[in-house]
């Protein structure tokens, strides 16, 4: 298992775990056409970074993330999107090596952390997390505005 930085021709296989993982937490199926995870990755105006985990050259997860700054703080920190190993290849470390593959990528950019949201139901992820030293943040609570407001 190697753990390498995705390319377009990896998003296809994104795609199709990024179905599976809007199943696991209970979101609508994005279906499977990958244009607009290639177009946002690796087009003009690019959105994220991803890392995919391969296995005998099979893609097994990936890890979606962004950047974010603030000026107050003066502060650049990594936003972690997704995460995803197939069901198939879980507790053999590669959702471990994926995170740390971002935390490289943090340290990299000199980034003073990396921030994340976690569906209140997921249990397997909040374990996930805490054996990786996460912790909830309590200074802040995850608020969303539609983008109709941002007109």
């Amino acid at each position: 298992m190697r753990i390498r930085q995705a390319s377009l021709d990896d998003m296809a296989a994104v795609a199709e775990l990024s179905r599976e993982l809007a199943a696991h937490v209970g979101d609508n199926d994005p279906g499977s056409d990958a244009s607009l995870l290639s177009d946002s990755g690796f087009g003009h105006d690019r959105w994220f970074e991803c890392f995919v985990a391969e296995d005998d050259n099979r893609i097994v997860g990936f890890v979606l993330f962004c950047r974010r700054f603030e000026a107050h703080t003066r502060r650049k920190r990594l936003w972690l999107a997704d995460i995803y190993v197939a069901e198939s290849q879980r507790r053999d470390g590669i959702g471990r090596a994926l995170v740390a593959a971002v935390q490289a990528r943090a340290a990299e950019l000199g980034c003073a952390a990396i921030d994340f949201e976690l569906a209140r139901e997921n249990d397997a992820a909040r374990v996930f997390y805490e054996h990786l030293d996460g912790e909830i943040y309590e200074a802040v609570e995850p608020w969303r505005l539609p983008s109709q407001f941002l007109r």
